[in-house]
């Protein structure tokens, strides 16, 4: 039970501070990997866009055929959704995500109000990633590996985080969140079949 001096120095008995919501070693651990993937891969792309943007001749890297185009992709409205180039939102989002990360693997803690803000940045990211996916393969009709790279890691942040802070409100409730295999299994299926729903929508239109 909750001693009065712990109520009014806003500890709980596990010595944390009630309000906060921290994050477990595997989550910090995976935002830090998936925010270094998606600010290295953001970088790639940048400067690539910049290049092409000296010089119309330059062809990137990823650029192999008509299908695998990076081109054409970064060639297109599209690629400046906003006024300019797309990748630097990754830039900017992917570092916030590693900083978050390591910030969780320092022990840091922050308010339902910064978990929920962070959540629905990643939600936005989700929906944006799913309309450059959408305008890739069926209006572009060229595929930038290193673009769908990026798309790959948004998922699995937002999932993830999902589940993270569903654990924290259950936790703060009073009650156990899942552990280990039960607590991975439902992200990891979501994850999977989105991975597989969006290899089958590629094969169909560009080799059925």
């Amino acid at each position: 039970m909750t001693t009065a001096v712990e109520e009014r120095a806003g500890e709980r008995p596990d010595g944390r501070q009630a309000g906060l919501w921290g994050g477990s070693a595997p989550y910090a651990f995976g935002l830090v990997v998936f925010g270094v993937i998606g600010l290295f891969m953001s970088g790639l792309i940048f400067f690539d866009k910049i290049k092409l943007m000296q010089d119309a001749s330059f062809t990137p890297a990823c650029t192999l055929n008509d299908v695998v185009s990076c081109t054409d992709v970064m060639n297109s409205n599209q690629a400046s959704a906003f006024g300019f180039p797309n990748p630097f939102i990754g830039l900017v989002g992917f570092a916030v995500v590693l900083c978050i990360g390591v910030a969780l693997f320092a022990g840091a803690r922050f308010r339902a109000w910064f978990w929920y803000g962070f959540l629905l940045g990643l939600a936005l990211a989700v929906v944006f990633v799913h309309w450059l996916a959408y305008e890739a393969v069926y209006e572009i009709e060229a595929l930038c590996p290193y673009c769908m790279v990026v798309w790959a890691v948004v998922l699995p942040l937002f999932v993830s985080t999902v589940v993270r802070i569903a654990h924290s409100r259950t936790e703060a409730a009073g009650g156990t969140a899942p552990r280990g295999a039960s607590a991975l299994f439902m992200p990891l299926a979501v994850v999977v079949v989105w991975y597989l729903g969006f290899t089958a929508l590629i094969l169909q239109q560009f080799v059925f």
